[in-house]
């Protein structure tokens, strides 16, 4: 082995940052609309000394240079609604910074609140209409004038049919694949290539690429195969073909997968926990705002369910039970009381089912509409929970699936939520059979691999929605 390609002297970069000059050219345009609306608000207000705006001016394209790509503004792939979002949350971020630096400073009061709003909200409509415009007007260039490229792909698998199909879906690449490459009979099952023909096996590698002009060729060869890329690969250098190994992991469970590199050798993380970076400090500055309105909102529900369970039962208002946090640290989860006090048998926990006579009247009725988990916005503020996440198991519920459902304590990974996609599509309430809750780990699996702050704020309009569900007693 080369020991100088893996790394050496460091020159040799395996995992390489995408940042087309597209991408540039939007951030520059993004950067004059603010900073052009600003202005023109500025003339309109007919202020005498408009000096004072200089400093935002030049302050906010700096912080839109930092802030914009991590919030995702320029992913290629998103639709005009999604990238639309990810504007104005990225200008939100902005210009939420500016406002804290400008009362940080007391420099506040030097600005016309009219036109600071005003900025706000006209800057996020220019903004999202021409990034709306521009994506069209690329979009529609790219389609027109570009010329197809013919790629193949090696290999029947479920990764290869993925690959193929968005890549073939991709407006923005040249490169189409045009057949595939495979020691599996096309009228095999299964066939995951759907409308893509069989060009021929393995042992035809080098005279198909000749053949068919390829120019680029997707190695998405099963796991158990991989040992024949090596060979393949030697019959093509000399061809001048582009190679892409897509290593098939589909069938590990894969926990927020990402590529990363340590000394220019690219790492496969396989299990990670999405809150990193500047995604932790977004969930935190949403749970954080979000509860303290909450709080105040619902204060008024808070006191009144307090005092109708007191009066219920004999016994605590509230009902702390201890469950797996992130990373499986035990907390204490709050909920208002809403059984009779009982005692369970040994360790377990029996789940609440219907007709379930320990449930008081009071706790009937709150558990239909959910007020008895109010008490957790508590734990949101103190930082054991999220608003939006994997619900929270006992802990003897963890010990008993742990070993029957594959992955289970994967759903740590991130905080514990009030609600979750889980809770969203139907499984709510009791999991009164392993194929529940099978379903329901499968969508808190889910959720983590493709966690974002919309998906937050939809999961929490949808829950206000499904708060009356009788799926849960």
């Amino acid at each position: 082995m080369n020991h100088s390609a893996v790394g050496g002297n460091g020159s040799h970069r395996m995992v390489r940052p995408s940042n087309p000059i597209s991408v540039k050219l939007q951030l520059l345009l993004d950067m004059a609309v603010v900073v052009g609306v600003l202005f023109v608000l500025v003339w309109f207000k007919g202020l005498q000394d408009s000096t004072i705006y200089y400093y935002p001016s030049i302050i906010a394209p700096v912080l839109m240079w930092l802030v914009y790509s991590n919030a995702g503004v320029y992913r290629r792939f998103t639709g005009n609604i999604s990238r639309a979002l990810n504007v104005l949350w990225a200008w939100t971020k902005v210009m939420g910074l500016m406002i804290a630096w400008a009362f940080v400073t007391k420099d506040s009061e030097d600005f016309s609140r009219q036109i600071i709003l005003s900025w706000f909200v006209a800057a996020a409509i220019v903004q999202m209409a021409v990034h709306i415009i521009t994506n069209y007007l690329v979009r529609s260039y790219v389609t027109k004038h570009r010329q197809i490229i013919a790629s193949i792909l090696v290999g029947n698998s479920k990764l290869g049919g993925h690959l193929t199909k968005h890549i073939n879906a991709n407006p923005w690449t040249a490169h189409k694949i045009v057949g595939v490459i495979s020691d599996v009979p096309e009228d095999d099952e299964p066939w995951y290539e759907k409308g893509l023909p069989r060009l021929g096996g393995l042992d035809e590698l080098r005279d198909l690429v000749e053949k068919y002009n390829v120019r680029r060729v997707y190695f998405a060869l099963p796991m158990r195969t991989s040992h024949q890329i090596r060979d393949m690969q030697l019959q093509l250098l000399d061809l001048n073909v582009d190679i892409v190994w897509a290593p098939d992991i589909f069938g590990l469970h894969m926990i927020s997968p990402s590529v990363k590199e340590v000394a220019g050798v690219p790492l496969y993380y396989l299990s990670e926990s999405p809150m990193v970076e500047g995604a932790r400090l977004n969930k935190l500055l949403l749970d954080k705002v979000l509860t303290v309105f909450a709080l105040l909102l619902f204060a008024p529900i808070m006191i009144i369910a307090a005092i109708a369970v007191k009066l219920s039962s004999p016994g605590p208002v509230l009902f702390r039970q201890e469950r797996h946090g992130l990373d499986g640290k035990i907390i204490k989860v709050l909920k208002f009381r809403s059984m009779k006090l009982h005692e369970e048998k040994g360790d377990g926990v029996t789940q609440a089912s219907k007709g379930d006579g320990r449930i008081t009247k009071t706790g009937l009725f709150m558990r239909k509409t959910s007020i008895d988990e109010l008490p957790q916005l508590f734990n949101v503020l103190k930082g054991e929970m999220s608003l939006v996440g994997p619900r929270p198991h006992a802990k003897a519920h963890n010990q008993f699936y742990t070993n029957k459902i594959e992955a289970y304590m994967s759903r740590h990974r991130i905080l514990p939520g009030m609600t979750g996609l889980a809770q969203v599509n139907g499984y709510r309430g009791e999991t009164d059979t392993l194929d529940k809750m099978e379903k329901r780990v499968a969508y808190d699996l889910a959720y983590i691999n493709s966690w974002s702050i919309w998906l937050d704020i939809r999961i929490m309009i949808k829950t206000v929605i499904t708060l009356l569900s009788k799926n849960a007693y």
